[in-house]
């Protein structure tokens, strides 16, 4: 699968920025609209097909979801942001096995847990 960026709850100005610098390095940038937050998130990144939402849900805030990176990409990506002076999403993920079923909501929710937390030990 073709690299994808699923973003969420971003200002339009910067997403479109966003999308410039992931497009040059061929990432798809998708945008999740608030109506599509109760979806699983494999859904939203097409490994399985859309469905009635799990469960009317909110997100949070803004937010970005890196599916189908290979390694270096990722890096290549956080670097030309920080390049391009854009400010990188708040909150960050990964696709992964364990978190393909959620929600975004409860992904939001697992990462600000997993935000706090680290600013704790700080």
């Amino acid at each position: 699968m073709n690299p994808l960026l699923l973003c969420a709850r971003m200002e339009p100005g910067k997403l479109l920025r966003l999308s410039m610098i992931a497009g040059a390095l061929g990432i798809t940038v998708k945008e999740v609209k608030e109506e599509q937050a109760g979806q699983r998130l494999e859904a939203l990144c097409g490994l399985s097909p859309l469905g009635p939402a799990v469960k009317k849900a909110k997100i949070g805030g803004e937010m970005a979801v890196m599916a189908f990176f290979p390694d270096k990409l990722m890096d290549a990506l956080f670097a030309a942001i920080r390049k391009n002076g854009l400010e990188r999403p708040c909150l960050m993920a990964v696709l992964t096995p364990t978190n393909r079923a959620w929600t975004l909501e409860r992904l939001y929710q697992e990462l600000q847990k997993e935000y706090a937390a680290m600013n704790a030990r700080k």
